[in-house]
């Protein structure tokens, strides 16, 4: 049976610019494994776990899963590169309670939920500034970064299969605002983007706005395909750092 450890001498949360190939491939080094060892402790083929490694495969939900399971790391490392690498549960252990949530240091935000999506849009075509987001329903954030401290931090549920198996309907994400003369700056990472009168999330791979004056939009399920959008008609970003509800699947 494979012995899961980790090596003192890999850093455990690697700079947050990583793509998830490169997250997986540390932290298997870091667990100590050869790709055919971390194929059997997830039960998944070898050959797969080469492809997840090189971004030559997008992974199932079910895939994730079993990694985020049984090496025992988070969901928001492995997705998104943001906070500790290491779950809080010890592995091989039940459930650890770590703090009296009473105690814990917390963030309401104002979350863009699917069920007022019109009267999120309805809200965009007022003219006013961010702050007119503060109407909406409020959702609470525990140990915030902080960059969610930031001005302009919302809430926002997923609606849609578009970026699955990553984000699946009914997840709730945290996005940080970009400002406007920002956004053609932006570096690769997963985005909730309001333009026209649509809102969408999608993942950004490059940015062509100073070149071409179009953002393109990548979907992370193989049949959404891409979109791009005019620089001119996005009216306001937020870049995805933290999925904080899901359901147990």
């Amino acid at each position: 049976m494979t012995t899961i450890e980790t090596k003192k001498n890999i850093p455990l949360s690697p700079a947050a610019d990583l793509k998830m190939g490169e997250r997986l491939k540390h932290v298997r080094r870091a667990r100590g494994l050869t790709q055919q060892q971390l194929a059997d402790v997830t039960g998944i083929a070898r050959a797969t776990v080469a492809q997840l490694e090189s971004e030559r495969h997008q992974p199932s939900a079910e895939v994730l899963e079993s990694i985020v399971r049984e090496l025992g790391i988070s969901r928001n490392w492995l997705w998104f590169g943001t906070g500790p690498m290491e779950e809080h549960a010890s592995m091989g252990s039940n459930v650890k309670v770590i703090r009296d949530l009473e105690g814990a240091t917390f963030l309401d935000i104002p979350l863009v939920s699917v069920k007022v999506r019109g009267s999120f849009l309805d809200l965009m075509d007022d003219g006013g500034g961010i702050e007119q987001f503060e109407s909406l329903d409020i959702a609470r954030i525990y140990d915030p970064t902080p960059e969610m401290l930031k001005y302009g931090t919302l809430g926002f549920e997923i609606d849609g299969d578009s970026m699955e198996p990553q984000l699946r309907t009914g997840m709730k994400v945290v996005g940080t605002w970009v400002a406007l003369e920002n956004v053609k700056y932006m570096t690769s990472g997963v985005y909730v983007v309001a333009f026209g009168n649509q809102l969408t999330i999608k993942r950004v791979k490059s940015n062509d706005i100073l070149e071409r004056g179009v953002l393109v939009l990548h979907a992370d399920n193989p049949n959404a395909g891409s979109l791009p959008v005019a620089a001119k008609d996005i009216r306001y970003v937020w870049k995805v750092v933290r999925i904080f509800y899901a359901d147990v699947i």
